[in-house]
């Protein structure tokens, strides 16, 4: 088996679990060595190419800053409130004055950095002349940030450009701009017309987006990174090949759970003890959590089985409710209970950790339906003990056909990445501009890929193809692109997710996403990104959530593995009552009240 591809895919899944569940702190402000093969080229700059000619905007507005010295976004075109009505083009540099700005970021693997960290790498040397500003990198380790962070705070000498801030500011993002610590960069809004534009475009598709990326509306503290053409991160797969043997069709069929537990079930009386292991086999993969997001795995059923904690809340005709705590669990969970009873699901799926159990089956022709990334799909193939193995993308699992989904599976538009502004930035009109900058077509797509010649070449059919040492390096490719061109794990960036899937074999995960997407969700009973409670009702919350997520962990799984039979889902109900789960949901309600009350 290829080791390094295997550690690639437990990264990435490792990453992607901590991202969905509290790697970027706070979620109301957050939507969380050895020698490389590098080219000998790698130390010189790009040649500067020239951007995007501008298109001459037809409403005025005025340029901040002297002319001279400035050339922030200008004349540009504005609707009657106020937004662009295009993306701007800067066609010089942003300063002639030779700016440096500090910035405070992490870099995961910092052994994979040259000498002279981000400011020998290629991309970032043109990123400073397209734009004249300079960066003197504060990098910290990312398993000290939080404690680097406190210093700093504590002797008020924060960075200028601080990456994923307001994760690790001690209080909440109010405090953190009347204490002057962080800017509010609402009043330097008309600087940044690329983002304004995002925003405003994204918003018309996702009601959630602009709520999501103003604080309280009038407020920008937090400037969220955002996805170049949004998909679904992740979904279930199932083996085409098996399908095949069996006569029952096309993976796009399964679209409702009936359809899933026929194929699961004669998967697993035709599979076990085949010719490639000696077992019987339990052919749906179950992770220990369960999901990693909302509608992933489980959309029919409008909830989250995320089974160590309360983490997910839903409105149904303007009721607040816990994912866990309703109906519609307890309908999934008579679903479970019934194929963990067929030998559907192995006895031991609350020891498969997410990015942890590669040896648990799935490589050893024992499971038959699993939640994947694309870019998994081709390691697990050519890995699998029989050579025929073939992975399918199956659509969004609902109850019904023709049913609308009405939770979790709203593509997300924003990233990982975030950054703040020190309130006592030497210039936040320049700031403004230069992170607005990465927001323009050009400076999307450079930050995302780098320049031409670098890490990609054009290949015969004109589509941008990863070098070769890129794609096999040993930081894995998804980690060195992460270093040498935008992190959207980190950073405020426009990211172009097709560049993970820019090399020869790429072509086909990257068509998953196509099945995964759902073009007529529904997405009423999504719960508001920008709903934001107070400190006291976040004190007591987290009091209430800490002994009702004991109860909830020791006993929600219960239902699933027989422990605890489905007679007995209204006495765990009225438990979670007891432990004040009625309480939690009335102050939820009281801040969603509030919420519409305000729209």
């Amino acid at each position: 088996m290829n080791t390094r591809r295997i550690t690639e895919i437990v990264l990435a899944l490792l990453m992607l679990l901590a991202l969905m569940n509290g790697c970027s702190g706070k979620g109301q402000e957050s939507p969380i060595g050895t020698e490389s093969a590098v080219p000998a080229t790698s130390t010189k700059a790009p040649e500067v190419t020239k951007a995007p000619a501008a298109t001459e905007a037809p409403q005025a507005t005025e340029e901040p800053g002297d002319e001279g010295l400035y050339h922030f976004a200008k004349n540009y075109a504005v609707d009657s409130e106020g937004w662009p009505l295009e993306k701007y083009v800067y066609e010089q540099p942003i300063c002639d004055t030779d700016e440096t700005f500090t910035r405070w970021t992490t870099c995961y693997y910092p052994q994979y950095l040259p000498e002279g960290g981000f400011n020998d790498i290629v991309t970032w040397q043109g990123v400073a002349k397209y734009t004249g500003v300079h960066i003197e990198y504060n990098i910290v380790d990312s398993a000290n940030r939080q404690q680097n962070f406190s210093v700093l705070l504590a002797s008020d000498d924060l960075d200028e450009i601080l990456d994923q801030g307001s994760s690790f500011y001690p209080g909440s993002v109010d405090e953190a701009m009347e204490e002057g610590y962080f800017a509010d960069m609402y009043d330097y809004r008309h600087l940044m017309p690329n983002y304004m534009r995002e925003i405003k475009v994204r918003s018309e598709k996702n009601p959630d987006c602009m709520d999501k990326l103003f604080y309280k509306k009038t407020h920008l503290c937090t400037l969220y990174g955002l996805v170049i053409g949004p998909v679904p991160s992740m979904g279930s797969t199932i083996r085409q090949d098996w399908l095949d043997r069996m006569d029952m069709g096309s993976a796009k069929e399964i679209t409702t759970f009936d359809k899933l537990h026929d194929a699961l079930y004669a998967m697993k009386v035709n599979f076990s003890n085949n010719e490639y292991n000696q077992e019987e086999i339990f052919p749906f993969y179950l992770w220990s959590c369960g999901e990693i997001t909302p509608g992933w795995i489980f959309p029919g059923y409008n909830t989250a089985l995320f089974m160590s904690r309360l983490s997910n809340r839903r409105v149904v005709d303007g009721v607040v409710q816990h994912c866990g705590t309703t109906e519609d669990d307890r309908e999934l969970m008579t679903m479970l209970a019934q194929w963990y009873a067929e030998g559907l699901i192995s006895p031991n799926f609350q020891s498969y950790v997410v990015g942890g159990t590669f040896d648990a089956g799935f490589m050893k022709d024992m499971v038959g339906c699993m939640p994947q990334m694309p870019g998994s799909i081709n390691m697990l193939e050519a890995n699998g003990a029989d050579p025929n193995t073939h992975w399918e993308p199956i659509p969004r699992t609902k109850r019904f056909d023709g049913q609308i989904l009405e939770f979790g599976n709203r593509l997300a538009e924003t990233h990982n990445g975030f950054t703040n502004i020190n309130a006592k930035c030497h210039n936040l009109e320049l700031a403004a501009a230069y992170l607005d900058w990465w927001m323009s077509d050009f400076g999307g797509e450079y930050t995302s890929w780098g320049p031409e010649g670098w890490m990609w070449d054009y290949n015969e059919s004109g589509e941008k193809e990863l070098q070769d040492w890129v794609i096999n390096h040993e930081a894995t490719m998804l980690n060195i692109m992460n270093i040498y061109s935008n992190n959207n794990l980190v950073e405020f960036c426009l990211h172009d997710i097709r560049r993970s899937y820019a090399y020869p074999e790429g072509k086909r995960p990257l068509a998953m996403y196509d099945t995964w997407v759902i073009p007529d969700y529904g997405g009423h009973y999504d719960w508001p990104s920008a709903i934001i409670l107070s400190d006291e009702e976040t004190e007591e919350t987290t009091s209430i959530l800490a002994d009702l997520n004991t109860y909830f962990s020791e006993n929600y799984v219960s239902f699933i593995n027989g422990v605890k039979p489905l007679s007995e889902w209204d006495n765990y109900i009225n438990d979670m009552k007891a432990f004040g789960l009625d309480r939690l949901n009335a102050i939820y309600q009281a801040a969603y009240d509030e919420y519409i009350a305000n729209r």
